[in-house]
């Protein structure tokens, strides 16, 4: 059961007492546990997802039948946010044209899968993209077109990097949900850390930890993993210098060694990080707002080091709510979902007459419970060609791929 008395830390277990005593680093590392729990996706969203991603191949097949679709990004990893974007790439063997965006985006529109005024086509970007709303699902895409081919190789990577470390997911998420708070989790609107760089940043302190060949109480292992990457990325790696890397064993890599396989339009970046699949790519060359993010970093370094340092005694409340919360647009968006798509993962279910109610902007009664997450038995699909039929996956075992749990 959830916290019902305060939206903002729904993750928050009833039963979880402050103030008597247990080690503040101990009550961190279970909210980081809870945390978790609670915001990754349950089977309802999940195919809610996934059914999404159907609709929008279906408008791609349209267009060119030889076409495959193909998801990369965090959804295919599992480390997807309840509102985070969905990216996929679209594979049409055609040598690559602006003009294909304006074509999906012209196709999206007249058959009603998104409303005009929500598509966006970024068409002079380093990598052109596709971006709108899913009207049904109310979910953001990105689209692109074959250049994204090494996404998929990345999530993938990504998916062995969990499987090494199983704290990572863990840790992604409570990161990702800091970084969205503080607007800064947008490289286009904002300069702030993709998705895809963050995990990587922690991936490449992960892989630093494991060479200190420390041992960690798995009572509070990620609450100090958590205190110590803060720590590390806000206060005592030095951007100027280094760069992040994932290769090999991993961790900081001089920007001057950099230099020979990083082409001169990706050095002019603060934040640098080697792409594993392609080298020759900075994934954070339009970070532009890096420091601010670093300097996020810090402050929560510092508030979450004063409370676990804190007489545990003293402690009243939840100690993740300082540096991390869930808008209660993000709690009513879920109620939403399990209120009208409940069906897609309850075959018995019938669907909803309405899909008003219960509405987005009033208040919530109820959260994505963890009960739900033990829905039925569905078949969903992430790679569709036009010249055969979509390769349907078991929903258990398709989250058990994802979430490694």
């Amino acid at each position: 059961m959830c916290d019902a008395s305060n939206p903002a830390k729904p993750w928050q277990l009833s039963g979880l007492m402050y103030g008597n005593g247990i080690p503040a680093l101990c009550l961190l590392h279970q909210e980081i546990e809870h945390f978790y729990s609670y915001i990754q996706s349950t089977p309802t969203e999940f195919c809610l997802r996934a059914e999404a991603v159907r609709r929008i191949e279906d408008v791609v097949l349209t267009i060119w039948p030889g076409a495959c679709v193909d998801v990369f990004g965090s959804f295919r990893t599992g480390l997807n946010l309840p509102c985070s974007d969905i990216d996929l790439v679209v594979y049409n063997g055609y040598y690559w044209n602006p003009r294909l965006l304006h074509e999906l985006q012209n196709e999206l529109v007249s058959q009603g899968v998104t409303d005009p005024d929500s598509v966006i086509v970024l068409d002079k970007a380093s990598v052109p993209v596709v971006k709108f709303t899913e009207r049904i699902s109310r979910i953001r895409f990105d689209v692109t077109f074959n250049a994204a081919a090494s996404g998929v190789q990345a999530a993938e990577l990504i998916k062995d990097f969990i499987r090494q470390f199983p704290e990572l997911p863990k840790l992604v998420m409570v990161l990702k949900q800091f970084l969205s708070l503080q607007g800064f989790n947008e490289v286009y609107s904002s300069g702030g850390i993709s998705s895809y760089a963050l995990t990587l940043m922690v991936i490449s302190f992960l892989q630093q930890q494991a060479r200190t060949n420390k041992r960690y109480s798995p009572h509070n292992k990620l609450a100090l993993l958590l205190i110590q990457f803060l720590d590390y990325y806000g206060r005592k790696f030095d951007f100027f210098k280094y760069g992040i890397s994932v290769l090999g064993e991993g961790g900081c890599v001089e920007k001057e060694v950099l230099r020979s396989t990083l082409g001169e339009n990706n050095w002019q970046s603060v934040l640098s990080i080697e792409d594993p699949v392609t080298p020759t790519n900075d994934i954070g060359r339009s970070s532009y707002g890096a420091l601010h993010v670093m300097q996020g970093f810090e402050a929560a370094f510092v508030k979450l080091s004063k409370l676990v340092d804190s007489d545990s005694s003293k402690i009243v409340g939840p100690i993740l709510a300082n540096i991390v919360e869930v808008p209660q647009s993000i709690v009513n968006y879920r109620d939403w979902v399990h209120y009208n798509f409940q069906h897609l993962s309850a075959p018995g279910l019938s669907r909803p007459d309405s899909l008003g109610q219960p509405s987005l902007t009033g208040s919530a009664s109820t959260s994505a419970s963890e009960d739900e997450r033990s829905g039925g038995q569905v078949t969903v699909g992430f790679r569709r060609c036009g010249d055969g039929p979509p390769q349907n996956m078991d929903l258990d075992a398709t989250l058990a791929n994802l979430k490694l749990n």
